[in-house]
């Protein structure tokens, strides 16, 4: 079996599941990957929950499909050792501090490889203000943006459930390595890469926080019960219901037997629902409680309205539609895994073994020596991905993420929309733009000014075209034999039914890699069921995993399932692109956003699968380390989160505390914090309640304790790190004027940085693309216009521009 990735070497001597999981990712897709431990192990293999073996499950899901070497990096000889590895790897991962390298002689300089690509895997990155502080994925959630709008208002903010933040840090790092894979392949050249945590989750959350520079208001936890903020009891479960198209509406509305609500037009308009809530969720939610989730759930598909059951990981084991597509797959030593977050065609994902044993690999590794002994220089390229064309019919967030990914790393994105329905994310032409928005002379069009399309779509260009037409269908075709990548978000049917399958596209364009993103993939007893990130959330078992301990489950702030299923279709796509790289062969990715999000928490799918028990809704607690959570401190919505990892972190934040938490007694040992967490929690609570926020993190991180503030969108603005590390940028947009948006989380060595444009106005490009890759005339684009098959804005504004 041909794998993607099969022709590459790489060393992990991370030591971090956002590390971890980026090797993790490149072993999946065929690289030989070795992990460097040191004497005793890993330290992810002390973490729990543990098997019945007594063996760590993260790790066995981290460390899959690798080998182990242990070296003992406090020795000449395995320093040594692993420059020499280093020397003859295509990729290395690392976690450690530039010091750190420095000891072990790994900087990238020192290595003296000049095709070797390396990845740095940081909470915080290896350059900026916060590089070097200690930090998890609690931190990063805090100063993300993404606690501030997980959870209820009336209690603390949320961190993402497990170990979010790290798997978005593993798969950002993948992609940035991939590109870089790619560049080399033009250039001959390797280079260094930056990648924080914090800045992927940065960029995942870029939606609300370009929210609150359009309304001067941040997006904040909604209340309890609230039908738009995730999933709400039923007979036997809880179940999501989101209703953001007008069909949908009506649909749902007659089905609860709630015809008033389903005749009514004024409830047809998203953004008047939303306005108006309070006088309809209290009789939609009592209806829904009449219903078994499984009967809501087939009801509502078989009339195609978007919802989603919350499915446990034992649910999820058992579910007919995974089974139907082969998720679940078994290694040959007989152990189930979770599957592939995307099943590409030609090169599939498999898992072929479990985790190794500290250094259970005794074999010689045969790696040759790269050619090329000194660094790199700059390649004068701008980005990695310069020179691929991708045209793309992608739309709302996950597919537009997923193509603005590689926007940022360089690729030219023409994304192509149609006049008679605007993307969801643009809104309703009839959308009121807000009292802000009201007072920028240019903000004329609301399909222009819309915070959630405008925060997806940077770096791209956009064109219009009719594709049930067939003069739009043909123009569409032509561009396609430009194009290295085409994506879609549609349902699997809808391609088909336009007539540019895959298999219309592959005839005219061989090295095609069409990637296409859709709620539950193409086949599968769901395959034609319609989801988004707030359906899929509860459906891929998420839902059932966020929340506080005893509370219900949730749905994050924002639809994050589709910033998950974005970075793997970026993920997906380049792996595919690295295969055609050394093929010449195209491939059909298959991406179903449930399975993307499921491999997102795949430790917590393997604790049922190894233990037979379903992970406990966590708040902001580790399974391993205490304290660990989010206090209140002075001021209204000021909280800081905490967390001690080890004995030493507990005594400097004693010492900071300087005596104010009392009943310290029986908490010196990590077994005693954990074992009365609640008693723990209330006495650093009253503690941090009379203290600033700033302050207090100031001082904790000094003394070395993890420590931030939870910060909102407004907040984040001003936030000094995110400046300087590149991914808070200043935007200039023809409509909306100069506002600050969250761009891109790579940082790259080896290319210049890729300048970060603002998102399209609808149409904007059409004539401009159109002339370039087709070379069509002014007075051929004015008939397309006339014709209603392109333009600018609605259908009913065609006469005025054809005429402009």
């Amino acid at each position: 079996m041909e794998r993607a990735l099969d022709d590459l070497t790489v060393l992990d001597i991370s030591t971090t599941p956002a590390g971890a999981w980026c090797s993790r990712l490149l072993a999946d897709f065929g690289a030989d990957v070795l992990v460097a431990e040191p004497p005793g192990g890993s330290p992810l293999r002390q973490l729990e929950p543990l098997d019945s073996d007594g063996k760590s499950i993260p790790a066995e899901y981290w460390l899959a499909n690798k080998r182990s070497r242990v070296i003992d990096r406090t020795t000449a000889e395995g320093r040594a050792e692993l420059v020499d590895l280093a020397r003859r790897a295509h990729v290395l991962v690392s976690s450690a501090s530039p010091a750190e390298l420095q000891t072990l002689g790994l900087h990238y300089e020192d290595i003296g490889s000049a095709r070797l690509v390396m990845v740095h895997v940081t909470p915080y990155g290896v350059v900026g203000p916060l590089a070097g502080q200690p930090a998890n994925d609690l931190s990063v959630a805090a100063r993300s943006g993404w606690a501030s709008i997980n959870g209820f208002a009336s209690r603390e903010p949320l961190k993402p459930s497990g170990w979010q933040a790290s798997y978005c840090g593993g798969v950002a790092a993948f992609i940035a390595v991939l590109a870089a894979l790619h560049e080399r392949e033009i250039t001959g050249l390797g280079q260094e890469i930056d990648v924080s945590t914090l800045d992927a989750m940065l960029a995942a959350y870029a939606p609300a926080f370009l929210r609150a520079q359009y309304t001067d208001e941040p997006l904040m936890r909604k209340e309890s019960g609230d039908l738009l903020a995730g999933p709400v009891p039923v007979k036997d479960g809880y179940f999501a219901l989101t209703l953001s198209r007008a069909q949908f509406w009506r649909d749902a509305m007659n089905l609860l037997e709630l015809p008033d609500l389903a005749e009514d037009p004024r409830w047809e308009a998203s953004w008047y629902r939303q306005a108006h809530k309070d006088e309809y969720i209290e009789r939609v939610t009592t209806q829904m409680a009449k219903w078994k989730k499984s009967d809501l759930f087939d009801e509502l598909a078989a009339r195609r309205v978007v919802a989603g059951p919350v499915l446990t990981m034992e649910e999820l084991s058992e579910n007919e539609h995974l089974a139907g597509r082969g998720f679940w797959q078994e290694t040959p030593g007989g152990k189930v895994f979770p599957g592939a977050p995307a099943k590409l065609s030609e090169t599939p994902w498999e898992i072929r073994k479990g985790a190794p044993g500290p250094g259970e690999d005794k074999s010689e590794t045969r790696w040759p020596t790269l050619l090329g002994r000194s660094p790199a220089p700059k390649s004068g390229r701008v980005g990695p991905l310069e020179g691929i064309q991708g045209i793309v019919l992608t739309q709302a967030w996950a597919g537009t993420f997923c193509t603005e990914l590689l926007g940022f790393l360089g690729a030219d994105i023409v994304q192509v929309e149609v006049r008679k329905r605007f993307d969801s994310w643009r809104g309703e032409a009839s959308r009121p733009m807000g009292e802000k928005l009201d007072a920028i002379p240019t903000a004329q069009h609301p399909w222009n000014t819309h915070f959630l399309y405008n925060s997806v779509n940077l770096n791209k260009r956009c064109v219009t075209l009719d594709l049930q037409e067939e003069r739009g269908r043909d123009v569409f075709l032509d561009l396609v034999k430009h194009a290295d990548v085409v994506a879609e978000n549609f349902s699997p049917r809808v391609m088909g039914n336009l007539g540019i399958g895959h298999d219309v596209l592959r005839a005219i364009n061989p090295g095609i890699i069409l990637c296409s993103l859709s709620a539950y993939g193409h086949d599968g007893p769901w395959a034609n069921v319609p989801g988004i990130g707030g359906t899929i959330e509860p459906s891929s078992g998420m839902s059932a995993l966020l929340g506080y301990e005893d509370g219900p489950p949730m749905n994050s702030g924002q639809m994050y399932p589709d910033a998950v299923a974005g970075y793997y279709g970026a993920a997906s796509i380049l792996a595919a692109l690295r295969y055609r790289d050394r093929t010449g062969r195209g491939q059909f990715v298959d991406l179903s956003m449930m399975e993307a999000n499921l491999a997102h928490t795949g430790d917590a799918a393997l604790e049922y699968l190894r233990n037979g028990t379903q992970r406990a809704r966590m708040g902001n607690r580790h399974t391993t380390f205490a304290p660990h959570g989010i206090y209140r401190c002075a001021g209204d919505e000021q909280w800081i989160a905490i967390a001690c990892e080890t004995d030493e972190q507990w005594r400097a934040l004693l010492t900071v505390a300087g005596g104010a938490i009392e009943g310290v007694d029986g908490w010196q040992a990590a077994a005693g914090r954990k074992s009365s967490e609640s008693s723990l929690d209330a006495a650093i609570s009253a503690w941090t309640a009379g203290q600033n926020r700033d302050v207090l993190v100031e001082r904790l991180v000094t003394a070395g304790v993890i420590a931030a503030p939870v910060l909102d969108g407004l907040e984040l603005a001003d936030d000094v790190s995110a400046r300087e590390r590149g991914i808070l940028v200043d935007i200039e947009h023809v409509e909306v004027g100069h506002m600050q948006q969250l761009a891109s989380p790579f940082r790259f060595g080896g290319s210049d940085p890729v300048p970060i444009r603002p998102a399209p106005l609808h149409g904007e490009h059409s004539l401009e693309v159109f002339q370039q890759f087709l070379g069509m005339s002014e007075e051929e684009y004015a008939a397309l216009v006339a014709a209603g098959i392109t333009g600018m804005g609605p259908p009913d504004q065609v006469e005025e521009q054809a005429h402009a």
